[in-house]
């Protein structure tokens, strides 16, 4: 059994509250299942904010120290009730993160989720789902050293229908909403409204088809001003997307995606695009316990940038997963991503900017994990991550390494 101390006196009060709920529901096996879940995970990052050099910490701070030791406590509870065909899901967790050095960025992350999967007969069936979420914004893409927390609220919304042993339709929609807390970060929030719709294939041999359409209307409520003229505060992005996944042999399975995205702006044309995106992924099954996964994609994107209006990524990983035992397994992974900030915003030719420069960046990624699952319901993971970024534009490029340890329970 692992035993983690709880320093925290929030957490102290949610761990009671999930064991008593746990205990007055004992009775009620098979149709109310309860799992209380604790965990804690120590992470050492030697580039917490992404800096593109020391000279860049030291301007930030007054030290050119960019490393740091993070502590983080998990403690959640999931709840299924099943009545009939319908099954109700509730989940909430709640994370305890403290920095060693960096303590302004301490923070109480917080995920509450609850969804009904209905069905009516055999062949029609859904979701309705609602989730909430609050956490400090990563560093990656923004590497501004403030903590500035995100709120994410989102409602969904989905329909299947069989109306065929092998063919399915379906339709969904969601609404999210996000908004930061500083007031820097305001122009980042938006209000998304995404409906997708589309058909799927799916015979005895595992080979599926499938042909959707995506829409993504957003707006940023925080966009006034010039940042509204520059990127607008309204956008409609389309993607119309063909899905396919075969089996070459009972070892080795092919997915590809094909789509065409395309992005309006109400009120800034300029910055209108369109292009093709297309991913490809094969598994491959060597032996009972080693697998291999390599992937290739070459994606379009939007961007809000103020010489660039989209991105084209091009790219490749390579996965592997070995099981060494019924407890123990590694898996690992390197990548290459190329990007290129292409088309024009616009400006440049009114004016507006003198000086224009060409951006691409390139990553190199790694990662090796080790799982060790001593019983069904324990795990210890001890990952580690890096990633080198060159980029043409200046103060663009980082590298970093983290090493994490994670030991979770299931009650």
């Amino acid at each position: 059994m692992l035993i983690i101390p709880i320093k925290n006196a929030r957490l102290k009060k949610i761990s009671a509250c999930c064991l008593l709920f746990c205990s007055c529901f004992a009775n009620a096996e098979g149709i109310i299942d309860i799992n209380p879940t604790i965990g804690a995970n120590l992470i050492y990052d030697d580039n917490v904010f992404r800096f593109s050099s020391p000279t860049q910490a030291q301007q930030a701070f007054g030290s050119s120290a960019t490393s740091d030791f993070i502590q983080q406590l998990d403690v959640g509870v999931n709840a299924n009730l099943r009545l009939s065909r319908q099954l109700i899901r509730a989940s909430a967790n709640v994370s305890d993160i403290k920095y060693n050095r960096f303590g302004l960025l301490d923070n109480v992350a917080k995920n509450y989720g609850l969804a009904w999967d209905w069905r009516i007969g055999s062949d029609l069936f859904g979701t309705l789902n609602a989730t909430k979420s609050e956490s400090i914004a990563g560093f990656t893409e923004i590497r501004n050293p403030v903590r500035n927390t995100r709120l994410v609220d989102r409602q969904s919304a989905s329909v299947n229908w069989r109306f065929h042993p092998d063919w399915t339709i379906y339709a969904s929609r969601d609404e999210l909403t996000t908004e930061n807390e500083l007031v820097g970060f305001e122009a980042l929030d938006r209000d998304d409204t995404i409906t997708e719709a589309g058909v799927r294939y799916r015979n005895l041999l595992g080979t599926q088809l499938g042909l959707s359409y995506r829409e993504v209307d957003s707006e940023y409520p925080g966009r006034t001003g010039f940042a509204s003229v520059l990127f607008g505060d309204e956008s409609v992005q389309g993607s119309l997307s063909l899905d396919a996944t075969w089996f070459l042999t009972h070892k080795t399975r092919i997915n590809a995606r094909l789509s065409r995205v395309t992005i309006d702006y109400e009120d800034s044309p300029q910055r209108e695009f369109s292009g093709i995106s297309q991913r490809w992924d094969i598994t491959h099954t060597l032996t009972n316990k080693v697998t291999l996964n390599a992937s290739a994609f070459r994606e379009v994107s939007p961007i809000d940038d103020i010489l660039s209006t989209f991105i084209e990524s091009t790219g490749a990983s390579f996965n592997p997963s070995w099981a060494i035992t019924s407890k123990l397994a590694l898996s690992g992974g390197v990548g290459y991503v190329d990007t290129e900030y292409l088309g024009s915003s616009g400006f440049i030719n009114s004016g507006f900017f003198i000086v224009a420069q060409n951006r691409n960046d390139n990553s190199k990624t790694a990662n090796l994990g080790l799982i060790y699952t001593p019983t069904l319901k324990s795990v210890l993971q001890l990952q580690y991550q890096t990633e080198d970024r060159e980029s043409t534009l200046n103060n663009q490029s980082f590298r970093f390494n983290s090493l994490s340890l994670v030991a979770r329970y299931n009650f």
